[in-house]
């Protein structure tokens, strides 16, 4: 990590870290780079180095690939800019503390003469500037060497071989050549054969060409990424194996006693034997991985040293090696031979007469064909928990053993969200694996099954179906059993109990949708909940009744600050709570009807509601509230303290989100089911807000829906006021 001053300089630990000598050494001769050439392969080394070597071998000395040099030979390679660069700013550091080498006044240096090479105090540096020959080089100051900005600006200039004093500040496209300004007026004057630009606005196109093979590479480097790990799970499991293996074998031997110890050896030795072949060969394609990733690498590093650090004229002069060489990454192929063999002990059939059989058994490589392995689903509906049954299968096409290496389950969901199913599961009799999976949302989604680092290619794609209502209970209607704008829901035992808004009635069902009874209430009934001792408790207009279980009336309250009484729910002491939609509160009330306390307050903070709509309670009597056009529900404990809060706006079926949420209700296992007045579905969501399931009912589609009650055994049951009538769902 570079380490800067207060003033934003680098420090000298930070200089020499940046210079590393390593990094500035070539891998031939393993000194410092003279003259350093770029190689088509991106690879740099001293030019004397690679005269020597092209004299052996036309290759790569590091990554071996086999190379055409230019018709000049190693001198028309192109130079190493960023290498040069950074061997300039060596120098200069190494240099600092030396005196000017201009003047015999013994001050200080405080630049250098890129193109002399000589050391200079600030007065010599002023009269060098003034010199006609030495007005265009290059000078860098020991500030722009401590400034990493001013650092990544200094580019050495380009001089033409032709015309030594002119700088190269023009590109011949037709010639792919950088030329200088005499060139353009002899050798290469615009004309059909030739047309020298500016570099910079060359080296515009060439830097949008060089980045987008840049990027590709990206995809590359995480398939090898994704190979090698591949590799490493093989060879992990197939360690693993091999120790299966080995203690099969001696727990074998130990039946057959003393008398047979030798062959058990004997056979360890033959297991080391093949462990060690087999081995060799998946490790021989690791490395020819690790090989093309780290070329992959260079290539990829170089392309972007050159793109950051370099000048326009500098990326010219070596854009076409980069792209010939990106393109050539980009031709890679990146293939493995999936190793898909576990060994195995077999005994031997003859071991019953130990005394005489001349070995105790074999060691086999059993086969799991991905191939064929078979991934079975049984129906799949959102909300519905459903078995994933995986078959592994050998190359004979027969369910075998995977010598308990567990079957991997990885789901993708329309969204992309990933979910990694149960990692151990249980295995069947006849060698097929059960897994389980509740699909949280409808839609496509890819079941990847992975046995010993290998996909199955019986992974399926399959379309998650809407989960509809089982059942339908009414209609519109005055008669028995039809509805007008149903609002609140409650199940008691068996029965269910309807708030029958316009119809200003209850009515009673059973789970079934059997109509039993009704009676009236005195207006428009929105909220309904039951006691421990079957007592019905309703909100109609602006009072709360309470009905016997048989719809006798026993009692009516009402309060002061009462505005529209709507959800109404009992916590385990009997207590009643209410909440009030457009006074933005919640009401608790003993068995007496005696207020306790008063909640909330209009407002989007925490503990504020915006229209509340529906109550329920827990097992721990902690009081959840949907809060409509806050898009969230709040739960608080029994003395009304905060404790959660749950979801946000959104109509998307991302974690967390909410629309308009209305009824509500806790299930047995803590899960919090509401629904969705402007999203027309339900959702079931943890207390600390991750979804469970989505339950979508497009089949079927819900309208305006309102209260919602829960069952023991896993249904729900929605008020679809604006279809007026009661859906009833399976979930979970």
């Amino acid at each position: 990590m570079d380490t800067l001053t207060e003033d934003g300089a680098m420090s000298e630990d930070g200089l020499e870290q940046e210079f590393d000598q390593e990094f500035l050494t070539c891998p031939v001769c393993n000194k410092l780079f003279c003259e350093p050439k770029i190689l088509p392969c991106l690879h740099t080394f001293c030019k004397s180095c690679l005269e020597k070597w092209v004299k052996q071998k036309v290759s790569c000395p590091f990554c071996r690939t086999e190379i055409t040099l230019p018709s000049e030979g190693v001198s028309g390679l192109p130079t190493n800019f960023n290498i040069n660069k950074l061997l300039d700013f060596r120098k200069l550091q190494r240099s600092k503390n030396l005196p000017c080498q201009l003047c015999e006044t013994h001050v200080k240096a405080s630049s250098m003469c890129v193109d002399c090479g000589k050391l200079l105090c600030d007065t010599c540096l002023k009269l060098h500037s003034k010199l006609p020959l030495a007005k265009d080089h290059d000078i860098l100051s020991f500030e722009e060497l401590r400034s990493k900005e001013r650092r990544s600006r200094y580019h050495r200039k380009l001089y033409c071989r032709d015309h030594p004093d002119q700088v190269l500040a023009f590109y011949c496209d037709p010639c792919e050549r950088l030329v200088c300004r005499d060139c353009t007026i002899v050798l290469h004057r615009p004309g059909p054969d030739h047309d020298p630009r500016e570099v910079s606005k060359v080296a515009l196109s060439r830097r949008e060409t060089l980045n987008t093979l840049l990027k590709d590479t990206e995809g590359l480097l995480e398939k090898l990424e994704e190979a090698k790990k591949s590799i490493d799970v093989d060879l992990k499991q197939f360690h693993e194996s091999r120790q299966v293996v080995e203690k099969s074998i001696f727990n074998y031997a130990e039946e057959l006693k003393m008398r047979i110890d030798a062959k058990a050896m004997e056979l360890v030795s033959e297991l080391d034997e093949r462990w060690e072949c087999e081995e060799f060969s998946i490790t021989k394609q690791k490395e020819a991985l690790e090989k093309m990733q780290q070329e992959v690498k260079d290539g990829k590093s170089f392309s972007e040293d050159v793109l950051s650090q370099g000048s326009d004229a500098e990326v010219l002069s070596v854009w076409h090696q980069v792209e010939d060489r990106l393109r050539q990454i980009q031709t890679l192929e990146v293939e493995y031979e999936p190793f898909d063999r576990r060994m195995m002990f077999k005994p031997s059939k003859e071991a019953a007469d130990v005394a005489n059989i001349p070995v105790i058994g074999t060691v086999e490589t059993s086969v799991v064909d991905p191939a064929i392995t078979t991934v079975m689903i049984q129906d799949y509906v959102e909300c519905l928990q459903t078995v994933i049954k995986v078959g592994p299968r050998n190359s004979a096409g027969e369910l075998c053993s995977t010598d308990g290496i567990y079957p991997r389950v990885e789901i993708t969901g329309p969204k992309g969200d990933r979910v990694h199913l149960d990692p151990e599961p249980e295995e069947n009799q006849d060698h097929t694996w059960d897994v389980v999976w509740t699909p949280s949302l409808k839609g496509l989604h890819s079941v990847k099954v992975m046995i010993g680092g290998h996909e199955a290619k019986g992974s399926p794609f399959v379309c998650v179906k809407s989960n509809d209502p089982v059942l339908t209970i009414g209609k519109k209607g005055s008669q028995d059993g039809d509805f007008d704008n149903p609002i609140g829901l409650a199940v008691y035992e068996d029965k269910l109990i309807v708030a029958d808004g316009h119809n200003e009635r209850v009515q009673v069902f059973d789970v079934n949708g059997t109509h039993l009874s009704s009676f009236p209430t005195s207006a428009f009934t929105k909220g309904v909940a039951v006691d421990k001792d079957g007592n019905i408790i309703v909100t109609a207009g602006q009072e709360v009744m309470i009905f016997t279980s048989s719809g006798q009336l026993q009692r009516t309250f009402t309060h002061g600050d009462f505005d529209i009484p709507y959800g109404v729910a009992v916590d385990g002491d009997g207590h009643i709570v209410m909440v009030d939609r457009d006074a933005h509160c919640v009401f608790l009330f003993d068995f007496n009807c005696r207020l306790i306390r008063k909640m909330g307050a209009e407002g989007d903070g925490l503990g504020c509601f915006n229209y509340p709509n529906f109550v329920t309670v827990d097992r721990e009597d902690n009081i959840i509230v949907s809060d409509l056009r806050n898009h969230r529900a709040q739960g608080f404990d029994p003395e009304g303290n905060l404790k959660f809060q749950i979801g946000h706006k959104g109509l998307d079926v991302e974690q967390g989100e909410l629309n308009f949420p209305t009824g509500i209700a806790v299930d047995a296992e803590g899960n919090v089911v509401m629904a969705e007045l402007s999203g027309n579905r339900l959702k079931v969501m943890r207390s600390d807000g991750i979804d469970v399931c989505t339950i979508s009912s497009d089949g079927d589609k819900l309208n305006k829906p309102h209260g919602v009650a829960v069952t023991e055994d896993g249904y729900v049951f929605v008020a679809d006021s604006g279809n007026h009538c009661i859906k009833k769902y399976k979930y979970l």
